[in-house]
This record gives structure tokens, C-alpha cells and sequence, in this order.
């Protein structure tokens, strides 16, 4: 069986869930998509890990019913930023409680590996500070990073527009088949060049 993606689109905040299906295997990419959609995709396959591209509320709102759930590893770039307001701007939303003791911290360009699946983890700021793009061979889940056709707010309390032209210019060196964003349609190669091209030249 060939190596898939499927996108789940949260009905509250309009964030993309991305699952990874491996044969039996599966990698959730972020957590903002309610956990009944999540597990109609599933057919009895098993998540093996759960990758955080970064921690906004719209993005990790339903984390704690997953790792109830599946009961896996959450990766992030640092838990010391787990339920610091700052980061996941919970004051748009209202409060909200991220579980603990399930994490792993992260390192820029750090490989990790799920049950034969190779995940490539980049530190990309600017978004925000924790922001992560992750490169499963030609899959990019850029979250918040890229979009299609434009680029992630920089207008934020944890967002830094030197920090995101730093990451575009690093992504731009990045070669991957599709973009799987935190919001929106998915977008390839070419486009992400010219879009990173224009928002280098824009910011």
C-alpha cells in the first residue's frame, strides 16, 4: 500500500488535521479536528504518534481527547511552552487544559523515526516561535508556515516577521511533492516557490 494523506478539517475552527496512513500505521499531524471525525478515517488503524506544528488553540484544541484515545507521543519543538497562554493564544477561545507527561521536544532538523517512517522536523519561527514544518519523503505539513498562496500572520504576541523571512528563506531550499498547510487547500513545489519568492521580496 502506497503512502497516503487524508485532511480532516476541524468544524469548530477551521484548521486542517492531516493523518499519515502507512499499511496499518498512522502519524496525526496537529490536533485541532474533532476526534470522532479523526476516528471515521481511521478503519482500525493504529496512530503511532501525534506531531504538533505548533501550539495555537486552533491547532491542539482536542489534543487531550487524542492522546486519550490513541494513548502515543506527542512531539513539539518544547513543552515548556504546554498551556503557556502566550503560545497557545487560549484567550481567543477561552481556556483550555493540554494534557501532560505525553511529550517529546524537538530539535531543528532532528530525524525522527515511527515505526519505519522517517519524519524530518524543521524549526521555522515566525509564525510562532514554537512553529514546526515536518518532511515525510515528498510530504510537507507546513502548518502555519505556508499556505497556499501566502504565508502564516506575523501580526502576533509569539510572531516575528525577521524570524519568518529567516524560515522562508530556508524552506525555499526544501524540495517536497505537496504542501499540507494548517489551514486551506494543499498546494506543491511550485507554487510554494513563487509564493516564498513574493513573501521574501514582500516582508
Amino acid at each position: 500500500m502506497c503512502m497516503e494523506v487524508k485532511t480532516i478539517v476541524s468544524n469548530t475552527f477551521g484548521s486542517n488535521t492531516h493523518l499519515l496512513i502507512n499499511n496499518s500505521d498512522v502519524i496525526i499531524f496537529d490536533a485541532g479536528a474533532e476526534l470522532e471525525s479523526v476516528k471515521e478515517q481511521l478503519n482500525n488503524k493504529c496512530v503511532k504518534a501525534i506531531f504538533l506544528t505548533h501550539l495555537h488553540f486552533d491547532h491542539v484544541y482536542n489534543l487531550a481527547g487524542y492522546v486519550n484515545q490513541f494513548n502515543c507521543p506527542v512531539y513539539l519543538f518544547d513543552e515548556q511552552f504546554v498551556n503557556n497562554s502566550n503560545y497557545t493564544l487560549d484567550v481567543m477561545c477561552g481556556k483550555f487544559n493540554l494534557p501532560n507527561g505525553c511529550y517529546k521536544s524537538l530539535k531543528d532538523k532532528q530525524f525522527v523515526n515511527i515505526n519505519g517512517i522517517t519524519v524530518m522536523c524543521y524549526h521555522t519561527p515566525g509564525h510562532s516561535y514554537d512553529s514546526m514544518c515536518f518532511q515525510v519523503k515528498n510530504h510537507l505539513f507546513s502548518g502555519d508556515t505556508l499556505f497556499y498562496g501566502t504565508i502564516g500572520r506575523t501580526d502576533l504576541l509569539t510572531s516575528n516577521t525577521k524570524e519568518m523571512l529567516n524560515s522562508l528563506e530556508f524552506l525555499k531550499t526544501i524540495n517536497f511533492e505537496t504542501c499540507y498547510s494548517g489551514h486551506g487547500q494543499n498546494s506543491n513545489y511550485l507554487d510554494q516557490q513563487d509564493n516564498i519568492k513574493y513573501f521574501i521580496m514582500e516582508l
